[in-house]
């Protein structure tokens, strides 16, 4: 197994994916397979299907059955990537931390400030980074957003609207849909951590406004259908909504400004391109096609001018880069600790607002 030198010869950064679900096989282990700055030395997955998967996918990687046999046999590791149930997150990053890894912690990072707090402890007593995976920040549609709003195209904004949604009518025995609210169980944990990371990153802290987490389906032991809204101190309104029971789907993202809007639909195509095996390097992953392109309205000399605005390259493997300088001490973190306490703050506050409705109850 290659564990040798990465690009100019510093040593390949070690690393083990813990739980091999959906962003372990699909977000987590391409992305660092795929950059040179890692090598991808071991895998934990307690599924016997999802360690044949893991095998067929890295036949050079070591596997696991269990956090404990990984760290009896693994002694030098530099990274540790938690893509577990949110409830093992302090446990297992302490853990990691105390071996004298870094750790990026995949989303919803944790339920409450004070399990965050902890880990703001044990990182700083260790001295290795704690990076949680926000990688929505590398959406297309969001990059594109985030430019027009800085270049002024769109004027003063004031009210912004994000969708995540799908449909997956029957709740299953996992964790998103049975985990305890309070253990960040649900879909306002699980989806509205990206959109109210992504809110924050555009326009800024923010208070909880109102919040509605509903469990619409039967058998579904945690919100399944909710809405969070925000108002941000540099005035802007947010809307987010986050769903399992979304049949026909609303757009994607609805930015509205003193001179124009712009819309989009569909979600960024980065995830089903690393589901399907496309890697990070081919040309094509992360484009948008020009069909998909949002629509910016603004109003022109004469009168309304409607376009649409190509869609910004996705970059996912952006996070890793930058994780890889921040666990080398030369750069900061993708996403800092403090950002993303930011985002447990306002969850932990819906989740406490909601705590003693009914299911059901709007």
């Amino acid at each position: 197994m290659d564990n040798g030198d990465g690009d100019g010869g510093v040593r390949t950064i070690r690393t083990a994916v813990v739980g091999y679900g959906l962003s372990g096989r699909v977000f987590h282990a391409p992305l660092v397979a795929s950059d040179a700055h890692f090598h991808l030395a071991a895998i934990v997955t307690g599924s016997s299907d999802r360690q044949a998967f893991a095998r067929g996918d890295h036949p050079t990687t070591r596997i696991y059955s269990t956090y404990r046999e990984l760290w009896a046999n693994e002694h030098d590791l530099d990274l540790v990537i938690l893509s577990t149930p949110p409830d093992t997150h302090v446990d297992f990053a302490e853990q990691a931390l105390r071996a004298g890894a870094a750790v990026v912690i995949d989303k919803p990072f944790v339920p409450r400030r004070s399990d965050a707090l902890s880990l703001v402890t044990a990182s700083a007593a260790a001295g290795r980074p704690v990076m949680v995976f926000h990688n929505r920040r590398w959406d297309g549609d969001f990059l594109t957003i985030r430019g027009l709003v800085e270049s002024g195209e769109l004027g003063e904004v004031f009210a912004f609207e994000s969708t995540f949604e799908h449909w997956a009518p029957e709740a299953t025995s996992g964790w998103k849909d049975q985990l305890p609210l309070a253990d960040a169980g649900g879909v306002a944990y699980d989806l509205g951590s990206h959109l109210v990371d992504q809110a924050l990153v555009l326009f800024g802290p923010a208070a909880l406004t109102h919040s509605t987490l509903r469990t619409v389906r039967r058998g579904g032991g945690n919100d399944d259908h909710s809405q969070i809204e925000l108002i941000h101190e540099s005035g802007v309104e947010s809307r987010l909504l986050m769903s399992r029971v979304s049949r026909a789907l609303g757009p994607r993202f609805r930015v509205l400004g003193t001179k124009g809007s712009y819309l989009s639909e569909g979600l960024d195509g980065q995830e089903p391109a690393l589901a399907a095996g496309v890697s990070p390097h081919d040309p094509n992953y992360g484009v948008t096609p020009a069909v998909s392109y949002g629509v910016l309205e603004v109003e022109g000399a004469a009168g309304i001018v409607r376009r649409r605005v190509p869609t910004e390259r996705g970059d996912y493997p952006e996070f890793y880069r930058r994780a890889a300088r921040a666990i080398r001490g030369e750069g900061p973190e993708p996403v800092s600790l403090d950002e993303a306490i930011a985002v447990v703050d306002l969850l932990e506050l819906a989740a406490a607002q909601n705590a003693a409705k009914s299911p059901g109850t709007p």
